[in-house]
């Protein structure tokens, strides 16, 4: 099943749709406006385009940033794994 909505980003409207719930797609939503404001008041100089991009640039940043701790975080958890069943 799929859903579709319409969103406000950046006062500007956009239709998202996909399996997830209208509530998913809200969120994301409200993440990147609060996002694009905040990149908007601290880079006054910056038009609405560039701001988009510095706030994509930035959520690209933390996800890859975020992928790499959960990696190393699975690492270490088959490292403990490997540890108990040697020590059994």
């Amino acid at each position: 099943m799929s859903t579709t909505v319409t969103v406000q980003v950046a006062g500007k409207s956009y239709q998202l749709s996909g399996a997830e719930e209208a509530a998913y797609f809200q969120r994301l939503a409200d993440i990147a406006d609060r996002r694009i404001r905040e990149t908007a008041l601290q880079n006054p100089s910056l038009d609405q385009e560039a701001c988009a991009v510095a706030t994509a640039l930035s959520l690209a940043d933390e996800l890859v940033k975020a992928q790499q701790l959960a990696n190393k975080l699975r690492h270490e958890l088959e490292g403990l794994k490997k540890d108990q069943l040697d020590e059994a």
